[in-house]
């Protein structure tokens, strides 16, 4: 899907909205923030969408104005959907509101730390979660909003596959896992993964990751039999499983190898982010944040912590296959550790 907003002069909102589907003509569903105001359908034709061949008949375009919405220009925390999708297209909040930054916060964990977005969510104009669930183009377009300086994103991403929508635009903040723990917390959430929301994982990440899923539904969680299904698991696991966090800041697909040269292609790649914190010292993290973007320190929220997966890293760290599988992400984890430990020390000296 492709939209965006061109012209919002308070009087009139201008945009378009092209659906995957070249027949279809989007509706858009247009909201106080509150309620429903109206529903209505694109109403402007778009020529050059059916020249380009992207739709059948062009009518992709949209005018929204005071015979529309009579309070229109009054209308200052108004909200643009795609009806069909419930996609966010668009919406008004003041300038003085807002935080007039572009952030991506690059998800780094299977088991998302949407807590932490929900409540960065009211300090940005546009806001969306998750954007790895959606297709290469809407997830392009997330990054070419151009109409909006207040524009916050978070998603497990390759990073190298939009590094040039990001570069120099967002501000990137990540907060990672130590790797072990973060294994744990994949198996755990793999093994519960089908009892769990759908938009935990979209449809392509659960078709990508069903291996790993199979294999997680069937472990016993004591040592011996850890250490057994380690032993044998089979290649499509380990492909699904191996050194996460170094693929995703390294690779350009997902089915790249991952080898020693990735370490210090991901360590450039994570040091010109704006944040990089460590979930056991996230204090530290989210008081970074929160000077990056002039938000209360208070109103952020940690991300949870579970006993189960504290107790199944200690077990993986004794099964020498695991060391193996997350053998680079160990090497990065270590690099990051020692940066963030040299930072948080220089901090409280200060």
């Amino acid at each position: 899907m492709h939209f965006n907003i061109e012209v919002d002069d308070g009087n009139q909102i201008v945009g378009y909205i092209v659906p995957d589907a070249a027949s279809k003509i989007a509706s858009l569903r247009i909201t106080d923030g509150e309620r429903d105001l109206i529903v209505m359908p694109c109403n402007q034709d778009r020529p050059i969408l059916v020249t380009a061949g992207r739709h059948e008949t062009g009518r992709c375009g949209f005018v929204i104005n005071q015979s529309i919405i009579p309070d229109l220009p009054g209308q200052n925390s108004l909200e643009i959907y795609d009806q069909e999708t419930n996609l966010l297209i668009y919406r008004r909040r003041a300038p003085s509101e807002v935080v007039q930054k572009k952030v991506l916060r690059v998800e780094t964990h299977l088991f998302p730390l949407w807590g932490l977005d929900d409540a960065l969510e009211p300090h940005f104009q546009y806001f969306h979660k998750g954007i790895e669930r959606h297709g290469r183009e809407t997830t392009i377009q997330f990054f070419e909003l151009h109409n909006s300086e207040s524009l916050y994103l978070s998603g497990r991403l390759l990073f190298k596959q939009f590094e040039s929508y990001v570069s120099g635009v967002f501000n990137c903040i990540a907060m990672i896992h130590e790797p072990y723990t973060e294994l744990a917390e994949r198996l755990l959430t793999l093994k519960h993964v089908r009892k769990f929301s759908k938009t935990m994982l979209g449809e392509r990440d659960t078709m990508i990751l069903t291996p790993a899923i199979e294999f997680a539904e069937a472990l016993e969680l004591d040592e011996s039999k850890l250490h057994r299904a380690f032993s044998s698991m089979p290649k499509d696991v380990i492909a699904n499983l191996a050194n996460p966090l170094t693929r995703q800041f390294s690779a350009i697909g997902f089915d790249e190898m991952v080898t020693r040269r990735s370490v210090p292609a991901a360590l450039r790649t994570l040091a010109s982010c704006a944040v990089i914190g460590l979930r056991e010292k996230q204090e530290f993290f989210l008081q970074q944040v929160s000077e990056l973007l002039g938000t209360p320190v208070g109103s952020l929220s940690p991300a949870p912590t579970f006993a189960k997966t504290a107790e199944l890293a200690v077990i993986l760290g004794k099964i020498p296959e695991a060391a193996v599988l997350i053998e680079r992400d160990l090497e990065v984890y270590d690099h990051v550790r020692s940066a963030v430990e040299s930072a948080l020390s220089d901090h409280q000296v200060q």
